[in-house]
């Protein structure tokens, strides 16, 4: 039986993942592809780091010994980041290795460079697992909406966003509370930057762009906000009215993008997305609405998108295109995604004339306040007032229609 050799360039979070679920499902695997599979190196940081629970596989501290006199078939990138990454990657590549990655921001900056590369040296260049973790997003588009026109799609694209934002409502956590238990149970790197201001969605949006519409939205021109800011109060007061705070990516097919939290109601097909969940609602013009769900952050949702993707180089008969037909791009500004927010403000701060000037230019629905906290929210439909000083948060709200939740086909 012939043999697939693969090289790992990583063992942070999603390297141990990628290494574990290789090593547990090893058979299965060589029983799908009936090819026997070999680790034939794990590129590490730091040699003296103890690591005895890695013994399948030598590993080494210098790229060079990585690909070595006789080149790996595949290389798994998990290592994250811009540099030495796209070096890595480039350089399998001109090998002629498979190469494969969930390194969003390296691919929303660089995907098409290297997709090119890697057809010149008759490889491939893969990245499922690059957005929605663990749900075959790309695969979906490529391969079940080949005809389809994509006209927008709404999502939650990171996991440790929406576990923080759920874990805050349900227990009554604060934000610093909630982001050290993803931390523990790694679902947030040391540094969780990317996740909680929202760049990490951006560039899974960004990747998504390019897959669906060949080209992405300017970048200095999407709106992309985090959830940082957000206050346990908020969440609390907004539940009072049946509304959830989610972070949510909003693409269309005039290439504008949003990346923001924005608040749902019941009725809203994300609304009961929670925990590390990450959920894609794709609206195209003949099938009408397609919602994926399924796990978006931790080491075996992202493992489990790139062992797939593995499989998916060598599998018999497999149809692997680089990317769906492309949907047209409208290169128009689409209508406003909505005139209903809610606006949160200190009460001490809040004044017959704040409620007047309000009223002037909409109409206030709804008001609450919790009898321990200082905030006040309205919830309020109509243009916003020109100066909004007096008040210290303001959230969209999507109301959703009960005909647009009738159309949804769930997978």
């Amino acid at each position: 039986m012939s043999e697939i050799k693969i090289a790992l360039l990583g063992l942070g979070i999603v390297g141990t993942g990628v290494y574990s679920s290789l090593l547990k499902r090893k058979p299965e695997i060589e029983q799908l592809l009936g090819k026997k599979i070999r680790l034939s190196g794990i590129l590490i940081k730091n040699p003296a780091k103890p690591r005895s629970d890695f013994q399948k596989a030598p590993l080494y501290s210098e790229f060079e010994k990585i690909l070595g006199k006789e080149a790996p078939d595949v290389v798994i990138e998990a290592i994250g980041g811009i540099e030495p990454a796209k070096t890595y990657i480039t350089r399998s590549l001109e090998a002629g290795c498979h190469v494969i990655s969930a390194n969003k921001d390296l691919i929303a900056r660089h995907g098409e460079e290297l997709t090119s590369l890697a057809k010149a040296r008759g490889a491939r260049f893969v990245y499922e697992a690059s957005v929605g973790g663990g749900i075959p997003v790309l695969r979906t588009l490529r391969e079940l909406l080949r005809i389809n026109k994509v006209q927008h799609v709404e999502g939650i694209l990171n996991g440790t966003s929406n576990f923080i934002l759920s874990h805050m409502r349900t227990t009554g956590s604060t934000f610093p509370e909630a982001l050290e238990l993803a931390q523990q149970k790694g679902y947030a790197e040391p540094d969780p930057t990317n996740d909680i201001e929202g760049l990490d969605a951006f560039y899974k949006a960004m990747v998504l762009s390019k897959w669906i519409y060949g080209e992405q939205p300017l970048w200095e021109e999407a709106e992309v906000k985090g959830i940082g800011n957000v206050r346990l109060e908020e969440i609390q007061l907004a539940e009072q009215l049946g509304l959830r705070l989610k972070h949510l990516v909003l693409l269309d097919d005039s290439l504008e993008l949003k990346v923001k939290p924005v608040l749902v109601d019941s009725e809203h097909p994300l609304y009961g997305v929670e925990g590390v969940d990450n959920a894609v609602r794709i609206q195209t013009d003949l099938l009408g609405c397609l919602t994926l769900q399924g796990p978006g952050a931790g080491a075996e949702a992202t493992a489990s998108a790139i062992v797939e993707d593995f499989l998916s180089l060598y599998e018999t008969g497999s149809v692997y295109q680089d990317k769906p037909a492309v949907s047209e791009v409208v290169h128009k500004k689409q209508s406003k995604e909505g005139t209903t927010y809610l606006l949160f403000g200190e009460k001490e701060h809040i004044s017959g004339e704040t409620i007047s000037a309000l009223q002037l230019q909409g109409a206030v629905l709804d008001t609450v306040s919790l009898p321990d906290s200082s905030l006040i929210a309205f919830l309020y439909a109509g243009d916003l007032p020109v100066s909004t000083l007096h008040f210290t948060s303001i959230y969209p709200v999507r109301l959703s229609a009960a005909s647009e939740v009738a159309e949804e086909v769930l997978l």
